[in-house]
């Protein structure tokens, strides 16, 4: 739901260098480097920044599409995903001719994986779409759970297993086993959450009983830490854009040697249907922050539908709003964050009545000093999807 025409010569973070003053101005510290961001915007271009901590930034580097398109055709850039450390950035690009029914139709699709350091790029054509790096390895989802092996050409390679991947952690996938019970009037699905390695090996997290209201652990999304310790599960079905059952429910995993569960509910009213768009984990405890979506409501009209996005972040036990209107989140174990505010709108002829998210101000950037009381706006920045890619 998130979204040139020719390839941008190699550029690797270390080129992305700051010319700004680092001398103090009356009390204020000297601005420090907050690291590098990778984000889309709405046209579907991915841009790279240096980032410091008083909201500075180098002018935007463009990284992608790299496919060369002839038009009416357009590529476009979606679905970024960053290895643990920093060195390998993944999208889709996906291509599109116009259609008088539709306004537009998807015609073919891409996977790239970029060395951050290098700046070399690897392309493959796929409608698989990247979920997230085991390591160095990307890791793909679609008809089946795909890995990246790029020697002796790159190509895809099916992962061994039976289950849905949600994520990715160091070893393989985290991914979830369903099964239907036999005569269980109480209970229509069963949802086993594991960590399966590449080499099959399943590490059972925990088994989750889906009831009448239909509430899963399910295939949607889950994100990992940066460092490994933590896992969000997000506990909901999106199925369709509003999605079955009330709002998605939210559990934490440790990740060392005991998988320790922690149930943090959810976010809001239960009827307002709230789903996870994306995940980030901020700061050195890992604390969590979700981009939400709620289902479609009437307006205060009724003549329209309105679907609302909020940044939220939860600690000490309690959900926290960061922005009403967000759309966009990316934290960094430094404490940085970046958010993006916008608003949902419905995605012209879609017969499934999807929405999209599109960018309304400037990002802003809030540092382990800022908390929740604002922050620094970003010239420049506006984007549906962000990730930090780097100090």
């Amino acid at each position: 739901m998130n979204r040139i025409r020719r390839a941008v010569a190699p550029v690797a973070l270390a080129a992305l260098t700051f010319l700004l003053p680092l001398g103090q101005t009356g009390a204020q510290a000297a601005p420090v480097p907050a690291g590098h961001l990778a984000f889309v915007t709405a046209a579907g271009t991915l841009k790279v920044v240096a980032i410091m901590s008083n909201g500075a930034t180098t002018d935007p580097v463009k990284l992608a599409p790299v496919t060369k398109v002839d038009e009416p055709k357009v590529a476009r850039v979606h679905g970024l995903v960053v290895s643990a450390d920093n060195r390998w950035l993944a999208w889709s690009e996906e291509i599109f001719k116009p259609s008088n029914k539709y306004g537009e139709l998807q015609t073919s699709a891409r996977i790239v994986v970029r060395n951050m350091f290098s700046g070399k790029t690897t392309v493959l054509r796929s409608n698989q779409s990247p979920l997230g790096f085991a390591g160095s390895t990307l890791v793909t989802v679609g008809a089946y759970n795909k890995r990246l092996v790029k020697k002796p050409t790159p190509h895809l390679v099916r992962i061994p297993g039976d289950g849905y991947a949600i994520a990715t952690y160091d070893k393989g996938i985290v991914d979830v086993k369903s099964s239907v019970p036999d005569n269980n009037k109480h209970v229509i699905e069963i949802d086993r959450l594991r960590l399966t390695t590449f080499g099959g090996h399943h590490t059972l997290l925990h088994t989750y009983k889906v009831g009448m209201q239909y509430r899963s652990v399910a295939a949607n999304l889950a994100a990992l830490s940066a460092d490994g310790r933590k896992l969000l599960v997000e506990r909901g079905n999106h199925q369709d854009f509003e999605g079955l059952g009330g709002s998605s429910l939210f559990d934490t995993y440790s990740m060392g040697a005991k998988h320790v569960r922690k149930q943090l509910g959810h976010y809001g009213t239960s009827k307002a249907k709230w789903r996870l768009s994306s995940a980030t984990f901020v700061g050195p405890h890992n604390t969590p922050w979700l981009a939400i979506h709620s289902a479609p409501k009437k307006s205060n009209a009724g003549d329209y539908y309105v679907v609302r996005g909020h940044v939220v972040s939860y600690s000490h036990g309690k959900w926290t709003v960061q922005d009403n209107q967000g759309i966009a989140v990316a934290g960094n174990s430094d404490g940085y964050v970046v958010v993006q505010n916008g608003e949902w709108q419905p995605v012209a002829a879609s017969e499934a009545g999807d929405y999209k998210p599109v960018p309304g101000g400037y990002a802003q950037l809030r540092g382990p000093q800022d908390g929740s009381l604002g922050g620094h706006y970003m010239k420049g920045i506006k984007a549906t999807e962000l990730v930090w890619v780097g100090r």
